[in-house]
């Protein structure tokens, strides 16, 4: 029996979606930073500019004719957003220890190839659950910027369903108290990620790419020899992740559009 694979996409070719930050975007974020998590008194001056910076962009794409608009992913400090963080069970933890991590994955060598180690993560500490959308502010206003004509081919992209698991160690991703096992921890994961495409959904989005570097990382031979060295299977943990990405998107309405974007040569 042959499968039949979904051959129409709503246009022959897109943007990834992030693009080049204005100058005064950046200024004021890295001022911000420099404040180290402490109220810098800048916030509210940091809406209006990121809300300029997306008009402004939007109206750039739209006089080059581009189909996929996206905000520029302007409103996030980092590509992923901030789903994980705004999901029960997850924190974000400062200064990790370094123990916990793969050090041969892409993104986490790379770090300690340059003398650095990882600043900040997100990681499970409880039952997952979702109590809300941190994605949809971003869209409503995209959409709030388009003719209702364009309304449906503009795109939001996603975090990768896996973004916060290959990082770690085997063991290391969530408590054992909490999850047994991976799949009883993707089965939550895959539940959030149903909710909140939902949630977008209704609110008008029928373009969705998930931004997945992880995904390219397994065709790294340095990874694949971390894994080997760690007698895991890495095979079966992307089949572990093909599987999870199947349940995030079980019960995807027909005319939602969903795109993955493998960001190759990243790392």
């Amino acid at each position: 029996m042959s499968v039949k694979l979904h051959q129409r996409p709503p246009f022959r070719a897109e943007h990834l979606g992030s693009l080049l930050r204005p100058a005064e975007l950046l200024k004021i974020r890295h001022k911000i930073d420099e404040s180290q998590g402490k109220p810098s008194g800048l916030e509210k001056d940091l809406a209006a500019v990121e809300e300029t910076a997306v008009k402004d962009i939007v109206k750039t794409q739209l006089d080059l004719g581009f189909h996929a608009v996206s905000d520029g992913e302007y409103r996030r400090h980092m590509f992923w957003g901030s789903f994980f963080p705004g999901l029960d069970g997850f924190e974000e933890i400062q200064n990790p220890d370094i123990d916990i991590f793969r050090l041969y994955v892409p993104d986490i060598d790379a770090f300690l190839e340059e003398g650095h180690k990882p600043g900040e993560s997100v990681i499970c500490t409880g039952k997952i659950k979702h109590v809300g959308s941190t994605y949809v502010n971003e869209w409503n206003f995209l959409k709030s910027q388009l003719p209702k004509e364009r309304q449906g081919e503009a795109k939001l992209t996603l975090a990768a369903p896996n973004w916060y698991h290959l990082r770690y160690k085997q063991g290391k991703a969530y408590p054992k108290s909490v999850y047994a096992n991976d799949e009883e921890y993707f089965e939550d994961i895959a539940a959030a990620y149903r909710a909140e495409l939902k949630i977008l959904y209704d609110n008008g989005l029928r373009n969705v790419q998930f931004d997945d570097p992880n995904l390219a990382y397994f065709c790294s031979e340095k990874m694949l020899a971390g894994f080997q060295k760690d007698n895991e299977d890495a095979d079966a943990l992307l089949d572990s992740y093909i599987k999870l990405y199947n349940a995030c998107l079980r019960d995807r309405p027909a005319d939602l559009h969903v795109g993955v974007h493998l960001c190759r040569g990243n790392f």
